[in-house]
């Protein structure tokens, strides 16, 4: 059963909490709970009663899968039949106790399993164990008791930190302020035993709340709070609801007055679509690890070899050293060895200043480095991920390197974001060891990875790239080899769109401030200073194509390719005349930038060449015409095959991109927030716009990205349509899609 009792010869009785893996207080744990607890209260053989969770965990929380059975049940119905009350009974029957109860913490207490030890009398953590409650960044506040529990207990500020910013607390510092009352010394079960035959019982729901925190309450405490946290997330919802909890906590409320506060506010937030997002993305991160029909065994992987020391090679080589993996960095030249191993020394000498990290440890990083210009060395690692420049004959040929330098059955991964690494793995005898691995720039910050399945890629060699995503705790998705995979096809319309409605008349500062305040971390013109403005200003060239569009870029390129010819590249490139750390599209000034004055000459240079008059454009246009051909473009890769469901596209675009998770990312975002009819009609109007301006003016390339999606059509056909709890209607759809019109791509055929 999911709550196992049992009864000490010292007459305590535990009842321990087992639901692997995270011991999550799902109904089948809480109807057991609520059946066996009140075993141990009326067994006169029992003095006193510990809880605690089997294994690593003390309780993870709640179940989140059940959440969307919980909404689909609708508003009338789930106040009839309220889980989350159900819950909320089990912590009244644990608080109710005339025995004493205290809580063992065995490992970390998150959510649900935080306001589970809260329901004890007394809590007694192990060393190592933690406290939290993370619901804030799934859309909801913690619905059991916790928001009138915690601040009963904890300093206010305290409180609000955990709640409200999701910041957990380990064993210590959880008892310094009063939420855990021992730290053990030894086992934690037999010092939780001890200190339960020792106290009288003593709820939480009886004390009342400290005088202290009353007063910063009056004193203007929860206001700011508040603003911290929406300044932080301000698309969040959760954070004003929190703080009406806090607010009837520290009132003349009674407990059960403020309990009741809470439950109104968690149901207002289950129903809600920031929620429904926020869960959704929690969901999606767990099924992106299960990729279909790759099952096989991953290779252990005891040593890695990075080829390449540049910015992403060295920030490669630092994900793994710093998950204690050793590492051989190669380079071609010395000096370009040294200025890759100096960037990394520094990082982690930053980190040691700021007390971020041990000297013990920045000794153990570099013990595990190894800086190299010999092949030689590559001989004994598992998996050597190249890092070399965007060049196919470059690619090739240090493949062929790499072929005679190590084990038959070491991996050979490519760091491309856009070359054909079929045509990499061609070169080789064994192509079955090749995967593409799309780290994101810094790579030891950035926190996702598109993994790329090629034609021949083994099995064995998907399933290790997909563990050793999680080895280094990177966000992962695997994607089909297509031009710019997921994420940079997606941005390629994106990115167009912006630069033809500054042609238009948007400003450059409207196009940046219209997409922030949709929520993106930042502006397309801002991005594009930050990733170098020379990209495929010098793949064109190398093309001997200066008109040259593919999935992964589009014009208007009259701008930028001016900016990359006065050699002003965005933030890579400093301008000391004008005392400029970075010119492009901005002047950079530290964090501080504005227009460049000759961008905007150079626009009005370039609106009179191609006879066109700037107008008004509205926010609402540059919002749909920015994220619309993505979404298209996002619906298109499915219909394609290239990934597997819509959930994976957005995972890429919320960790790799900035989308807003609140949004749930593209596919979600177009499903539940804007409507596919609408997306559908968008689209057939921009794109006739954009067809009459590429016609009746020579001076515009041809676009085809408004050309709407098969998928897209299908979906607005299904509309409407009931999916199960926890489905996306453009997943149903896309399941028969495939069987009638497979595409291209390997998620097409399985």
């Amino acid at each position: 059963m999911p709550a196992v009792t049992s009864v000490r010869p010292d007459g305590v009785g535990v009842i321990t909490l087992d639901s692997p893996p995270v011991n999550s207080l799902g109904s089948d744990l809480v109807t057991s709970f609520m059946q066996e607890f009140p075993k141990l209260v009326e067994d006169p053989k029992v003095k006193a009663i510990v809880v605690t969770g089997k294994g690593a965990l003390f309780c993870g929380g709640a179940e989140i899968t059940e959440f969307a059975v919980m909404v689909a049940m609708g508003a009338e119905k789930f106040k009839e039949t309220n889980p989350v009350a159900h819950l909320s009974k089990m912590m009244d029957l644990i608080d109710a106790s005339p025995k004493t109860v205290v809580a063992a913490l065995n490992g970390p207490a998150l959510g649900g399993g935080a306001e589970v030890s809260l329901a004890c009398h007394y809590r007694v953590a192990a060393p190592k164990s933690s406290v939290g409650f993370p619901e804030v960044n799934l859309g909801l506040l913690p619905g059991a008791q916790g928001t009138q529990r915690l601040p009963r207990v904890a300093p206010l500020p305290t409180a609000m930190t955990m709640i409200l910013q999701g910041k957990p607390l380990n064993a210590e510092a959880a008892r310094k302020n009063g939420i855990v009352d021992v730290v053990a010394k030894g086992d934690v079960l037999e010092e939780a035993a001890e200190f339960a035959l020792s106290h009288p019982p003593a709820p939480i729901s009886k004390r009342e709340v400290p005088k202290t925190n009353r007063f910063m309450v009056a004193a203007g405490a929860l206001e700011s709070g508040l603003n911290t946290a929406v300044k932080a997330a301000p698309l969040m919802i959760a954070p004003r609801s929190i703080i009406k909890c806090f607010e009837a906590a520290c009132s003349k409320k009674s407990f059960r007055e403020g309990v009741q506060v809470e439950l109104e506010e968690f149901s207002k937030l289950v129903f809600s679509v920031e929620s429904a997002a926020l869960r959704h993305l929690f969901l999606s991160e767990r099924l992106a690890q299960k990729v279909p029909g790759v099952n096989e065994k991953p290779a252990p992987l005891k040593k890695i070899g990075i080829l390449g020391a540049g910015l992403m090679g060295g920030g490669i080589a630092m994900c793994f050293v710093q998950k204690g993996v050793p590492v051989v960095l190669k380079d071609a030249k010395q000096e370009w060895l040294d200025g890759g191993m100096k960037k990394i020394v520094s990082l982690w000498e930053g980190q040691l200043k700021k007390g971020r990290l041990s000297k013990e440890k920045f000794k153990q990083y570099m013990s595990l480095l190894k800086p190299t210009l010999d092949y030689g060395d590559f001989k004994d690692v598992d998996m050597v991920i190249e890092a070399v420049p965007e060049i196919m004959d470059l690619k090739k040929q240090v493949f062929l390197d790499i072929e005679k330098s190590t084990k038959p059955d070491a991996f050979i991964c490519t760091n491309t974001s856009g070359l054909n690494i079929d045509d990499i793995a061609a070169v080789l005898k064994d192509p079955s060891r090749v995967m593409g691995t799309h780290f994101f720039s810094p790579a030891n910050v950035m926190q996702l990875l598109e993994n790329i399945r090629t034609a021949k890629s083994s099995n064995r060699t998907l399933s290790t790239g997909m563990a050793m995503a999680k080895l280094i705790s990177k966000k992962v998705v695997m994607v089909g080899n297509c031009d710019g995979f997921v994420g940079n096809r997606m941005l390629a319309p994106y990115a167009g769109e912006a630069k033809m409605l500054v042609e238009e008349g948007a400003t450059i500062e409207q196009i940046d401030k219209a997409a922030q305040t949709f929520g993106m971390a930042m502006g397309p013109m801002a991005l594009g200073d930050l990733v170098g403005l020379e990209l495929f200003w010098k793949q064109r060239q190398a093309a001997n194509d200066m008109k040259k569009q593919t999935k992964t870029y589009y014009g208007p390129y009259e701008l930028t390719d001016w900016l990359c010819e006065q050699g002003r590249y965005g933030l890579k490139t400093p301008d000391p005349k004008i005392k400029a750390n970075g010119r492009g599209v901005f002047i950079h000034r530290g964090r501080e930038k504005f227009v460049d004055p000759e961008v905007v000459a150079k626009l009005e240079e370039i609106r009179k060449t191609k006879g066109v008059t700037a107008r008004p454009v509205s926010d609402e246009e540059i919002v749909e015409r920015l994220f619309f051909p993505l979404i298209n473009e996002g619906f298109k890769i499915l219909e394609e095959g290239y990934v597997a469901r819509s959930s994976d596209v957005d995972i890429v675009y919320i960790y790799g991109y900035g989308f807003p998770p609140s949004k749930g990312g593209p596919m979600f975002f177009a499903e539940n927030y804007v409507g596919f009819k609408k997306i559908l009609e968008k689209l057939k109007i921009y794109g006739a716009q954009a067809k009459e301006r590429f016609t009746k003016n020579p001076h515009y390339l041809p676009i085809d990205y408004f050309e709407p999606s098969k998928l897209l059509e299908a979906c607005v056909a299904k509309e409407g349509t009931k999916v199960f709890p926890g489905q996306t209607l453009i997943d149903v759809v896309l399941k028969d899609f495939r069987k009638q019109s497979p595409g291209p791509g390997p998620f097409s055929k399985l």
